[in-house]
């Protein structure tokens, strides 16, 4: 056997299953795009025939982002707003100064936007009605909530949307459940 011969039909052979695969792979990942896609503009006619309206344009991709650890700082020592890679950190609550300690090792892919609005939508109509309610912002934040009980060192800080509908601000926890 001409083992130069059999070496190249080989090689042949898997550089064709490779392409096989990435072209597999590659459309997997665009048809999960575009039922992404399908499902957030479902969503969001949904959301407007419940009667809420939109000053905003709904972000339609996701993200993958880690959760951060903040070493906080007892009240006297704020320290300035801070950002991380573009997306604000807020502290919900009380007044406290921190600073960035570290990330996670692992990023989670971030729930889309829509479906935040949908999960905003279920808590909000079990005791008000979203009828005539405004979108008026959303984005990713990080965000922490102390407890105001407690003093701790360091605590963590999850990626959440920031949804502003009709004045008032709401943050629904942006990771898949």
């Amino acid at each position: 056997m001409d083992w130069s011969k059999a070496k190249n039909i080989i090689i042949a052979v898997l550089v064709a299953a490779n392409l096989l695969m990435g072209i597999n792979l590659l459309s997997r990942s665009a048809g999960a795009r575009q039922q992404i896609a399908q499902a957030s503009e479902e969503s969001i006619a949904f959301l407007e025939q419940q009667g809420m309206s939109f000053e905003t344009d709904v972000p339609k991709k996701t993200e993958k982002l880690p959760v951060l650890f903040l070493r906080l700082q007892r009240a006297g020592e704020l320290s300035a707003p801070e950002e991380y890679k573009g997306y604000p950190i807020v502290v919900q609550g009380s007044q406290i100064g921190f600073e960035i300690a570290g990330s996670g090792q692992q990023a989670a892919e971030t729930m889309p936007a829509a479906e935040a609005l949908l999960k905003l939508y279920a808590q909000l109509s079990g005791t008000e009605s979203v009828k005539g309610r405004t979108v008026e912002a959303i984005d990713l934040v990080y965000l922490l909530s102390p407890d105001d009980t407690s003093y701790a060192a360091q605590d963590t800080a999850s990626p959440a949307w920031r949804i502003r509908l009709s004045g008032h601000t709401y943050y629904i926890d942006a990771y898949e459940e």
